[in-house]
This record gives C-alpha cells, sequence and structure tokens, in this order.
C-alpha cells in the first residue's frame, strides 16, 4: 500500500505535465546558458560576456549535461531529462521526511497511514508540482531539505557527514541554501532531547564539508564572473522597496508585519494569486481563509509543549523559512517558485499534528475519525488548488508563452540584425527563440541597466522606460502601459517606431472568468519598437 501512494505520487507530476505542458519562463534564461555550455561557448548567456544571469548551478548544469550527452538541437530532450531528475528529487525528499514520521511504528496505526499518504498530499501542492516539473528547481530543493530534516531528527552527530552533503547540494541548488540548511540547524538545537552541547561539533563539521565542497564552485563563479555573487541577485534587489517615513530601525519590522497575511496564502495558494488586481479570475475567499489558517497552525505549532518532536522541529523550520521569505519580498519582487520549501514544511508539520492529535485521543475511534477528517481538509485544499490551476497554467502555457512571447522572439530573430540591443522584461522565451543580444529589466544578464538603476544611489526608483530613455537600445518589446509611456516621453517618442504588434486578448477573454486567469492579464499584448535613427 506504500508503494500504492508513492506510485500516486509520481503520478501526479507526470499528469500535470502532460496536461498543462508547462515549461516555465525563466528555464529558458537558464537553457540559454546551458545550451552555450554544451556547445562550447561558455557558461554563457551571450557568447564573450561573463554574467552570471542564474542563480542555480544544478538547474543550469544539469539540462547542460543532457543538451551535450543528447547532442540536443532544442530544449525539449534536456526538460524532459531534467524533469525526470526533479521527479525523482521531490519523491526522494518526501520519502525521507515520511520514513521518519512512520519509523518504530506498528504497521496499521493511524501514524503509519498518515505518513505514507504524505507524498500524495506534497504532490498535490500546486507550486511545488510547477516548479519540479517546468524546469525550476524546486525538486532539487525538496530532495535535498526532505532527508536533512531527517538527519536533524535522528541525530546530527551521527550523520555529520550525510548532513554536509546535503548542505552543500542546498547551496549547489540556490545560493540562500545556507538559510534552509541554518533553519534546520537550529530547530535540531531547539529540539535536541539531550544536550545540545553534543551537536555544535557535528554542525561544524557539517558546514566545513560543506564549505570544502562548495568551494570549487565558488572559486571558479569568482575566477569566471568576477563575483561570487549571482547577479540575478544583483539585480533583484532594490526591485521592491519597504522605507517609511514614519519608523526608522523598525521599518524592516513593520513592513513584513503589513506582508505577513500575503506570505500566509502564498505559502500554500495558487501560482501567483497576488496578480489578480480585477473582479476576474479570482481565486474564492474560503480558500485563502482556509489555506491562511493551515499556516498559521504550522508557524506556530512548535510553541505548543507536546511530545511530538519532530513536528515541533518542521514547525520552528517553518516559522523560520516564513519570516525570510517575508523579509525578500520587501526587497526583491515576489517569485512563487521560492515557496515550495515552505508549503512543503508546511505540510509536513500539519501531517505531524494530524498523527499526534489522533494518538492524543482516549478513544480509538474518535482518534481515527479525528484524523481522517483532518486530512481529508488539508488534501482538499491543495487538492482543489492543484486542479483548479491545470485550466490556467494550460492557458498561459497554449496562449501567452508558447502562442505569443516564443512568436515575438522568431520575430526578433528574422528582424533584429547582428549586433543590436533588445530591451525588454520578459527575458525568458523571448531572449531564448530570439538568440538576440538582450538587456532585460531589472537586469538579470544586463550589468548596464543594473548599472543605471545604481545612478546617483537611486537603487529601485528609476522605473522601466526611465532605464530605457538612459540606455537608448536599438530594440523595445514593451506591454501597454509601458509602450503608452514611452510614446508620450519627449526624449523617447520621437526618436522609436512602432513596428509590430502581438495580442492574443480575444484568446484569453473567451476562457472568461475562470480562477487563475488573472495571472495571464499582464502578458496578453506585446509592442514592439524600433530606434528611428538606425540605418535601413
Amino acid at each position: 500500500m506504500v508503494l500504492f501512494f508513492l506510485g500516486v505520487a509520481a503520478a501526479l507530476p507526470i499528469y500535470f505535465t502532460l496536461n498543462t505542458k508547462l515549461a516555465w519562463e525563466d528555464f529558458f534564461i537558464t537553457y540559454r546558458y546551458a545550451e552555450n555550455l554544451a556547445r562550447g561557448q561558455g557558461l554563457v548567456y551571450s557568447p564573450g560576456e561573463h554574467v552570471q544571469g542564474f542563480t542555480s548551478p544544478l538547474n543550469t548544469l544539469i539540462p547542460a549535461f543532457f543538451a551535450f550527452v543528447l547532442q540536443a538541437k532544442d530544449f525539449v530532450a534536456p526538460l524532459w531529462c531534467y524533469r525526470a531528475v526533479s521527479l525523482f528529487a521531490l519523491l526522494f525528499g518526501c520519502v525521507a521526511a515520511t520514513s521518519i514520521l512512520i519509523r518504530d511504528q506498528a504497521a496499521g496505526s493511524v501514524r503509519f497511514w498518515v505518513g505514507a499518504i504524505f507524498p500524495v498530499v506534497a504532490a498535490l501542492e500546486i507550486k511545488t508540482v510547477a516548479f519540479a516539473m517546468s524546469g525550476q528547481e524546486a525538486g532539487l530543493m525538496i530532495g535535498f531539505l526532505g532527508p536533512l530534516l531527517a538527519i536533524a531528527y535522528l541525530g546530527w552527530p551521527r550523520h555529520y557527514l550525510l548532513g554536509g552533503i546535503l548542505s552543500a547540494g542546498l547551496m549547489y541548488t540556490r545560493p540562500d541554501g545556507f538559510i534552509y540548511v541554518g533553519t534546520v540547524a537550529i530547530a535540531a538545537l531547539a529540539f535536541e532531547p539531550g544536550s545540545r552541547r553534543t551537536l555544535f561539533l557535528p554542525l561544524v563539521k557539517s558546514a566545513l564539508i560543506c564549505g570544502v565542497l562548495y568551494l570549487p564552485w565558488f572559486l571558479f563563479t569568482w575566477a569566471y564572473y568576477g563575483s561570487p555573487v549571482p547577479h540575478t541577485i544583483v539585480a533583484k534587489f532594490g526591485t521592491a522597496t519597504y522605507s517609511s517615513p514614519v519608523y526608522g530601525l523598525l521599518a524592516c519590522f513593520t513592513a513584513g508585519l503589513v506582508r505577513a497575511p500575503s506570505i500566509l496564502i502564498w505559502a500554500l495558494g495558487p501560482i501567483y494569486d497576488q496578480m489578480v488586481v480585477t473582479t476576474r479570475g479570482n481565486w474564492p475567499k474560503w480558500l485563502h481563509d482556509s489555506i491562511a489558517l493551515l499556516e498559521l497552525v504550522a508557524m506556530f505549532y512548535w510553541l505548543v509543549p507536546t511530545r511530538d518532536r519532530l513536528g515541533r522541529m518542521a514547525s520552528l523550520a517553518t516559522f523560520f523559512i516564513f519570516c525570510y521569505l517575508d523579509y525578500t519580498t520587501l526587497v526583491a519582487e515576489f517569485a512563487p517558485w521560492y515557496f515550495p520549501p515552505l508549503a512543503f514544511l508546511t505540510l509536513f508539520t500539519l501531517v505531524c499534528i494530524v498523527a499526534t492529535t489522533a494518538a492524543a485521543a482516549r478513544n480509538r475511534f474518535v482518534g481515527h475519525g479525528s484524523a481522517g477528517l483532518m486530512l481529508a481538509g488539508v488534501t482538499f485544499l491543495v487538492g482543489f488548488t492543484f486542479f483548479m490551476s491545470l485550466q490556467p497554467l494550460r492557458i498561459k502555457q497554449e496562449v501567452i508563452d508558447w502562442g505569443n512571447r516564443r512568436l515575438i522572439g522568431l520575430w526578433l530573430k528574422d528582424h533584429v540584425r547582428p549586433g543590436e540591443q533588445v530591451y525588454l522584461e520578459p527575458l525568458g522565451y523571448i531572449g531564448y527563440f530570439s538568440q538576440c543580444k538582450m538587456l532585460d529589466w531589472p537586469g538579470l544578464v544586463s550589468p548596464a541597466v543594473v548599472a543605471v538603476r545604481r545612478k546617483d544611489g537611486r537603487l529601485g526608483l528609476y522605473d522601466l522606460v526611465e532605464v530605457a530613455d538612459e540606455l537608448k537600445p536599438d530594440w523595445l518589446v514593451l506591454r501597454p502601459g509601458e509602450a503608452l509611456a514611452v510614446e508620450h516621453r519627449p526624449s523617447m517618442g520621437p526618436h522609436y517606431q512602432l513596428q509590430k504588434v502581438f495580442d492574443v486578448r480575444p484568446q484569453i477573454d473567451k476562457f472568461g472568468d475562470i480562477p487563475g486567469i488573472a495571472m495571464t492579464f499582464g502578458e496578453m499584448g506585446f509592442a514592439i519598437y524600433r530606434r528611428t535613427d538606425l540605418r535601413p
């Protein structure tokens, strides 16, 4: 029966992929690096320009490996291979976590069945599945985070070598991996049943092993790119601000409190739910209320004085990751692919609560019944979001990404001359399919853009159009609001001529008011402009 549930957990991501065919926008930023590396042009976005415009080393190197081995002519086969690796990592992380939930329990107990079902619940979380199967690093994050939580529970001193390897894996998956390692280490210290002093030396050993394993990449990026800090981090910093005229040192704290209700929803909520700014495409209010309450329970369960050490450890880790993501959204624009680890820890905490509540009941029938109801409630919420998200994500892929942004890239490939620069925000599809020299907002692969944004110490205050005015690129790819701003700007309007409009609004409008459709509203139309002083 355990294998049955694991099979269902594996089938759900595969079904999601076949149903939506989702290939996320940012994958194509990363894959242009991977493809160039596989073809011998270096780990670069544009040959000859050493800018680290990707965040995850593994998310870049693994597709590059498949592209090289398969001698792939496009992204399709490497992406499917990478999906397989991500799916394995996701299932491995779930199994590692659930194995410690069901260990030493009699077969057939509530704890055993709750643990066996957990991989299915985790595989129903929409952001986890979407970003594990669409070319992002979510599956790899959970693949390292799950077993790291397991060894923290089983005893770090006996597994410090594995702890160091898993910690390095998180660092190679994302450069903020040390935050997740530190969070799990704090949870281990907080709920260590014996002397906490015995943990310090093993934690130090793990940190040293992690450092040794990560050092080659650190030195390579420093030598190759001029800095070990990915340029994506440099570019994204300052795209959101939390400055307040009322508070000084407390501005960050108070802004975080204001932001916290949104994070409560984003933890288990639909992808880009925060983008709903109209009356169309809203998700039900009861869904927001329910997932916010579940997140609050998971965040503060560690304060409840129970004997559930595992659940309280996961809860404390949930709390710290929640605070971390709350802060990051204050200084950088929201990115839903950062939330799967939080969702994973949240759901694991909730199933621990279910198992503990059932075990605490004096009456077996009441205990089993309450566990079944609670688990059914959690499964229903994530399952509802999962299945209701399929159609809007499929529409996004078919109409927006493949049917619009890809076509923009191909059009630019046919019209942009060598050496000319294209300025835009959605870099992924358009940049990959055009293979043009790109200047992107906020500067993921474009140091020149970041330099303008930092001009006069105004980081975060220069907007997309102001940067374009400063750089005077050869081509502009703009959304309607951005295009209107350019046309009304005296220093730009007379110097740029409209060349082509790509608009799929009629195709989106025919889908009506389905929940989640609002994620496509900002991507329906683009206008392409060319500088008028260019030679014909």
